[in-house]
């Protein structure tokens, strides 16, 4: 088996995560109310970090793996116990006049097997494996909440352009009734300019409910009530490279569930040591003292109490370890086979986004500029006919809302790339630094 190791290198950044969690606190009923409308990408993911319940559901782990160290560092504690002898059929039965006996014993546990050490290194390899495990998750929780931020500006964008096409269609209808009026239009071409703009005011209104929807599902996403994000900035592809060889070396380096099921191994191995430190029995060292009185005398007492295993050697546990061990080590090699799949997959359908995008663009989009008003020249003396004035402009709102889709798919494809080759937090950072360094933006 072929073994990818990561450094871990992105325990600052979880450390400073879960600060910043503790030292903002819980999120108070109204932080819906105070995120703000619209927001952009970087509000957004300052939003996941510091106000999402989410996110801090995720967070607490780590809390709870470190939980676990604190158990492991425990010692035992000792064993104190009394006993009392009283005589019975006087003092015929013993050598002695007094009537009672009384005995005092403590028995403290050594754990001489290095028991303790195991189970404090196999805490802490958890304690790792939660904290990869924490950043794999929140990197799936960023991806998707890009992605819904993706969906939202397309949703804008498709609205914009519908509400353009709705005006212009109203524009029209009062030309079409100009003209009808002066007798130069039929009641046909009326009629048809009217149903085209309800269909477009249909249109207009199914997709303002997608954008609603969109917007609830970032809500719903990060676990806001009562919040209805619109999305501020255009929407514009990142211009990722779609070179899979590069991406899937970057994967090797800092892909998150890779580094996750790494670490899930690394702890499986110290849970595995652990159980086999457990199958040794722990010694106890006792010592007590034992005394009577009339007459009064008093003995002191030191022994050694170990477990004989005959017949429990810890099997069980051994056998538990042996098999989360390798189910840990089953799931890196699905991990990293997963991985490849999915970062050649990414790479080859943002080559085919991309270039179907490009060829748009190229034969479609650069000839649409004239199409409106070459149609609605026509129209107007009387060299075209309704139908083509809206076929006119029916073609050029398609296209427009095509180019959407195409920036929308394309931009998705480039962020599932992101996202497999362990590239997107890393990403994301670099644009914050870059928009916050742009002219404009200092103060």
């Amino acid at each position: 088996m072929k073994m990818w190791f990561f450094p871990e290198r992105r325990l600052p950044v979880l450390s400073c995560l879960l600060l910043l969690y503790v030292l903002a606190g819980p999120a108070p009923a109204s932080s819906a109310e105070s995120a703000p409308v619209p927001v952009t990408l970087g509000e957004l993911l300052d939003i996941v970090r510091e106000k999402s319940p989410r996110f801090a559901v995720i967070l607490q782990r780590i809390e709870a793996a470190r939980a676990e160290v604190v158990a492991a560092g425990v010692l035992p504690n000792p064993t104190v116990s009394y006993g009392r002898y009283d005589l019975v059929g006087g003092s015929r039965n013993t050598m002695f006049e007094g009537n009672v006996q009384e005995q005092v014993t403590m028995e403290m546990p050594l754990l001489i097997a290095g028991q303790r050490g195991a189970r404090i290194e196999a805490a802490e390899k958890g304690v790792s494996a939660a904290e990869a495990d924490v950043e794999a998750e929140y990197a799936a929780l960023v991806h998707e909440t890009r992605r819904l931020f993706v969906k939202l500006l397309a949703g804008q964008e498709r609205v914009a352009v519908l509400e353009e096409t709705a005006r212009e269609m109203n524009r029209l209808t009062a030309i079409v009734g100009g003209r009808k009026e002066a007798g130069n239009a039929s009641a046909y071409d009326a009629l048809r300019i009217g149903v085209e703009a309800s269909g477009i005011a249909t249109r207009l209104e199914t997709a303002r409910s997608d954008l609603a929807e969109s917007s609830g599902d970032l809500a719903v996403l990060l676990g806001l009530p009562n919040w209805k994000p619109a999305a501020a900035g255009k929407l514009t592809v990142l211009g990722v490279p779609a070179d899979a060889q590069k991406l899937l070396a970057e994967a090797i380096r800092a892909n998150p569930d890779l580094i996750a099921a790494e670490r899930s191994e690394t702890a499986a191995e110290a849970g595995l040591e652990k159980a086999r430190r457990e199958r040794w029995p722990d010694v106890s060292v006792q010592v007590g003292t034992a005394y009577t009185d009339s007459p009064y005398s008093n003995t002191t007492f030191a022994g050694v109490s170990v477990e004989v295993p005959i017949f429990d050697r810890n099997q069980g546990g051994m056998a538990r370890a042996e098999a989360a061990k390798l189910a840990a080590r089953l799931e890196y090699d699905y991990t990293a086979s997963r991985t490849r799949v999915a970062i050649e997959r990414a790479a080859g359908l943002l080559v085919r986004r991309r270039e179907t995008r490009l060829k748009f663009e190229k034969e479609v989009l650069s000839k649409l500029s004239g199409l409106k008003s070459m149609g609605e020249a026509a129209y107007r003396f009387g060299k075209g006919t309704i139908l083509e004035l809206l076929d006119s402009y029916r073609s050029r709102t398609e296209m427009r809302l095509t180019e959407v889709d195409l920036i929308q798919a394309e931009t998705e494809a480039e962020l599932e790339a992101l996202r497999t080759s362990g590239q997107l937090l890393n990403y994301l950072d670099t644009a914050d630094e870059t928009s916050a360094a742009a002219p404009g933006n200092g103060g």
